[in-house]
């Protein structure tokens, strides 16, 4: 039983005097990390949080754990860092703790996804529909543990999910033990063979609510593949990669066993790719995979495209006025007419979008690069161009193409780039859809899959 600390005056006075003490502490903030991607640093953070567990404080330890995160996920560590080894050593306590028994499975057959929210345009989510989509011979609940039943974006998304027959569960707790009490004895009631652990890398109620021992296995789909991350480190998960540039890092942790799991998305055909003179290029993104600059933005690279001969890029996905109208400004700072990039509303399907519009290549977003996108474009055969700075991290815009695409690493290249798109471009559409036949097809998706919730699955096959 979950029983709440400092019931007695004194005592609270004394945890006001030591939060206050934290929040002093906490200006000083300066995680670091090495090689290893570890994070370090927050030893004093940690005292904290574990004198809360350890005193029964489950509801301030999880909102304390989750405003730490975004601490460490939003700030110079990005990018840099995967794996906070001593708050997933406190989240598999609290998990012992809110889940102390372990709940074998009475429903074979079904898979439970856990995610904290949905979007009808977002990649995480598609992750979802796509393994319900792939293996249809299991039955499907998801459990989303931050929306309402009123939050529009469910909405949107409902009829997708109703033709996968995805059964959807909110938490309507109003605290955080309460969720994560909800979350747990959900679990346990829907006794499912596998639990996907697909929740955002802050995510206190879902990284404390499930524990290793809560299914038969507990798939943690390390969706947070570019910054600090609940979940990360946990030897009681099975541990599986998304993005190559992730994996690479994360088979550096042995005691994880991180396997790699390719994604995919639906063939549905390939561009015909025209015969105009001046090429047309596509692009697709959240806005904040647009924002800032490495060592040129992507305002920059839109004029270098134009100035290399590019007529036009196609935009698509809703972004915000004021960001537009900075990239604008900036296109026409450079020289370059800025009305050439037509922005262009989000999409249900990127792939069939693609289709319509037909370009002649399709540009990575920058200067944060996305995996899902990427795969879409591969699979209607377009001619790839990556923009990646020399010095770029190598987890801000992983090579999802396994060397295939155009690269660019200063402005200078692009005017090259541009050259070799036109020149070889048929060839280049071969080669992305190739990649996609053999690396992200639904048909090694699938296997894939089976193979992560049955590890002797390939003896068996």
């Amino acid at each position: 039983m979950l029983t709440p600390l400092l019931s007695a005056p004194f005592s609270w006075l004394r945890f006001r005097i030591g939060m206050a003490r934290y929040k002093r502490r906490y200006r000083n903030f300066r995680p670091t990390c090495a090689d290893d991607a570890v994070v370090r640093g927050i030893d004093e953070q940690v005292a904290y949080l574990t004198r809360l567990l350890d005193r029964g404080n489950m509801e301030m330890f999880l909102q304390r754990l989750a405003e730490l995160m975004p601490k460490l996920y939003n700030g110079p560590l990005r990018y840099r860092a995967l794996f906070v080894p001593e708050l997933d050593e406190l989240a598999r306590r609290a998990s012992l703790i809110i889940t102390p028994n372990p709940n074998p499975p009475t429903n074979s057959k079904l898979l439970v996804h856990i995610t904290s929210q949905v979007y009808p345009w977002g990649g995480h989510t598609r992750v979802i529909e796509d393994i319900a989509a792939n293996l249809p011979e299991y039955r499907h609940d998801l459990v989303v543990t931050e929306m309402d039943q009123a939050d529009p974006d469910l909405a949107r998304v409902k009829p997708r999910f109703d033709e996968l027959r995805l059964n959807v569960h909110l938490l309507h707790g109003l605290t955080r033990v309460e969720r994560a009490t909800e979350l747990s004895s959900l679990i346990n009631a829907l006794a499912p063979e596998v639990v996907f652990l697909l929740a955002f890398p802050g995510d206190s109620v879902a990284h404390a609510s499930v524990a290793g021992h809560s299914a038969q296995r507990v798939l943690y789909l390390h969706a947070g593949d570019h910054h600090p991350s609940l979940g990360s480190y946990r030897p009681d998960y099975a541990h599986i990669d998304l993005t190559p540039a992730c994996h690479k890092l994360c088979l550096g942790q042995p005691r994880l066993h991180a396997s790699m799991l390719n994604l995919t998305v639906k063939d549905i055909g390939t561009v015909e790719l025209s015969r105009r003179s001046l090429m047309v290029g596509a692009t697709c993104g959240s806005p904040h995979k647009y924002a800032g600059s490495s060592e040129f933005s992507y305002a920059q690279l839109l004029a270098a495209l134009f100035a290399a001969g590019v007529d036009r890029i196609l935009h698509i996905g809703d972004m915000p006025e004021e960001q537009r109208n900075r990239i604008r400004s900036e296109i026409t700072t450079d020289g370059q007419d800025a009305s050439r990039v037509i922005f262009l509303p989000n999409t249900p399907s990127l792939a069939a979008k693609l289709l319509e519009i037909s370009p002649d290549f399709y540009l990575i977003s920058h200067p944060v690069g996305s995996g899902k996108a990427t795969l879409e474009a591969m699979s209607v055969g377009l001619p790839i161009l990556h923009a990646l700075p020399a010095s770029e991290l190598p987890l801000i815009s992983p090579d999802m193409t396994f060397g295939t695409s155009v690269t660019a690493s200063t402005l200078k290249q692009i005017a090259s780039a541009v050259h070799r798109l036109e020149a070889e471009k048929d060839t280049l559409a071969k080669r992305s859809r190739e990649v996609y036949e053999r690396h992200y097809c639904p048909a090694g998706f699938r296997e894939g899959l089976l193979s992560a919730l049955n590890p002797d699955y390939s003896r068996i096959s």
